[in-house]
C-alpha cells in the first residue's frame, strides 16, 4: 500500500521507472518536521495495534478485552500470552517498539481518584516510575506488597511496614515518599487509565500516529511553508522549491540524465539550475519586477531560493496579506515552470506575453475562492495588500 502511494505521488504507472526526486520518508514527515504531512502506513497500524492494548489496560468490559483475560489473563503489570495468538503478535510489535526507544506503556497512567483498584507499590499512579522501584528499601520492609492507594493511604503509612525504619537510606526515602503523598486526595470517584499526549486524557490514533511519525521520520530545521489561499499542488511545487527538487536540466545531469544543452531554454544566457531558472533568468526577472510593481514593494535582485525567502520575511506587511503575496509567488514560479515545459515539450509555441496577466487572473480566483466574501477584481487589480482577509 505505501508503495502504491508513492507511485501514485510521483506520477509513475505500472511498469515505468521514474526518478523520485524526494524521499518518500521526506513526503510522509509532518509539516512541522519540513515533509508534506501525509503520515505513514506504518504508523497507522502501530496505531491501531495499541489501540488494543489501551482497551486492554483500561478494561472497557467489550467481548474481546474480557477474552482476552480470561484467555492470557488480567496482569497490566506484566503482560503476556499465554499462547502464539493474534495477542501475542500485537504484544511482539510493541516490544520492538520499545526496543528502538517508543515505550507505549509511558504515556499511559492512571489517574487515581479513590484508590481502590489501583496497586500502592506496583502501579505508576504517581512520579515518574512505580514507587517499589523509586523506593526499594520501603518496599522491602513493606507486608502488604499488594495494598491499594486507598488502604495505604486510610492508615499511617508505617503501620504496615514489619519492622521501623532507620536512618540513613530508608529514612531518606520515607520522607521523599511522605512529601509525595501530601499530595495526594482522595475522592468518591472510580480510578481509570489517562493518555498523556492530549489534554482529554483519551486515547486517540491520532497521537500515536504523530509520536510514531515523529520518531521514526525524517526531521528539517525549517517546517514546511504552505498557504491556504493557492492549490495543494502549488504549495507541493514551492516546497520542491525549496528543497532544490525540480527536474532541470543541470539536476537531469546531476543524476546521470543526458540533457543537452544545459543551458536555459527561455534565455539561453546561463546553465538551467533552479536558481537561475525561478530567480535570474530574464523572463523572472521580468515577473518579479511587474509582482513587486503591483504590491508597491522595492524591487531588489535575487540570485536564490534563499536570497528571495531572506527579502520576503524582511517585508512588513499584515500577515494576511503576506500570506497572499507568498501565494502570488508561488503562481509566478509555477508559471514560469509551465512555460519552460511547453517550451519544450508543447507543439505549439507558449505565449510570452501573457504569463503576469495569467498570474494576476490565477492569484485571483483562487484566494477569492477560499476566502468567506467576495473581492473586487479592480480592488485586486490596484490594492491587493489592502483587502481584508
Amino acid at each position: 500500500m505505501e508503495s502504491i502511494r508513492r507511485n501514485f505521488f510521483n506520477g509513475i504507472r505500472e511498469g515505468e521507472r521514474k526518478i523520485a526526486w524526494v524521499k518518500w520518508s521526506k513526503v510522509l514527515a509532518s509539516k512541522n518536521n519540513g515533509g508534506l504531512g501525509v503520515s505513514s502506513f506504518f504508523a497507522l497500524n502501530r496505531g491501531l495495534l495499541i489501540k488494543w492494548m489501551w482497551r486492554f489496560l483500561t478494561r472497557d468490559n467489550s467481548l474481546w478485552a474480557r477474552f482476552i483475560q480470561a484467555s492470557h489473563g488480567s496482569n497490566t503489570q506484566n503482560i503476556s500470552a499465554s499462547y502464539p495468538s493474534l495477542w501475542s503478535s500485537i504484544i511482539k510489535e510493541l516490544n520492538i517498539l520499545k526496543s528502538q526507544g517508543l515505550y507505549f506503556f509511558s504515556h499511559c497512567k492512571i489517574r487515581v481518584d479513590n484508590g481502590r483498584n489501583t496497586s500502592f507499590w506496583k502501579d505508576l499512579w504517581i512520579g515518574n516510575s512505580r514507587l517499589c522501584l523509586a523506593f526499594p528499601r520501603l518496599y522491602a520492609l513493606e507486608n502488604n506488597k499488594d495494598c491499594t492507594v486507598a488502604v495505604k493511604m486510610n492508615d499511617p503509612f508505617v503501620s504496615s511496614l514489619r519492622r521501623d525504619v532507620r536512618g540513613g537510606v530508608e529514612f531518606t526515602q520515607l520522607s521523599q515518599l511522605l512529601v509525595l503523598l501530601d499530595t495526594v486526595v482522595l475522592s468518591n470517584m472510580d480510578d481509570r487509565w489517562v493518555w498523556d499526549l492530549n489534554g482529554e486524557g483519551s486515547f486517540h490514533v491520532k497521537d500515536a500516529r504523530i509520536l510514531l511519525d515523529d520518531n521514526f521520520l525524517p526531521k528539517a530545521v525549517s517546517p514546511t511553508r504552505w498557504v491556504k489561499s493557492i492549490p495543494i499542488k502549488l504549495n507541493i511545487f514551492a516546497w520542491k522549491v525549496s528543497l532544490n527538487r525540480l527536474p532541470t536540466r543541470i539536476n537531469l545531469v546531476r543524476r546521470g540524465v543526458s540533457a543537452s544543452p544545459i543551458s536555459c531554454s527561455i534565455c539561453h544566457a546561463g546553465l538551467e539550475d533552479l536558481d537561475h531558472l525561478l530567480f535570474c533568468c530574464s523572463m523572472a526577472i521580468d515577473v518579479t519586477r511587474s509582482i513587486c510593481k503591483w504590491w508597491n514593494l522595492v524591487w531588489v535582485p535575487f540570485d536564490s531560493y534563499l536570497s528571495w525567502l531572506s527579502w520576503f520575511n524582511s517585508i512588513r506587511m499584515p500577515s494576511n496579506s503576506k500570506m497572499v503575496l507568498e501565494g502570488v509567488f508561488y503562481t509566478a514560479w509555477w508559471s514560469i515552470w509551465t512555460y519552460r515545459n511547453q517550451l519544450l515539450f508543447a507543439d505549439s509555441h507558449p505565449r510570452k506575453e501573457v504569463i503576469y496577466d495569467n498570474i494576476v487572473r490565477c492569484s485571483f480566483l483562487w484566494c477569492t475562492a477560499r476566502r468567506k466574501h467576495s473581492v473586487r477584481w479592480d480592488s485586486w487589480l490596484q490594492h491587493p495588500y489592502l483587502i481584508p482577509l
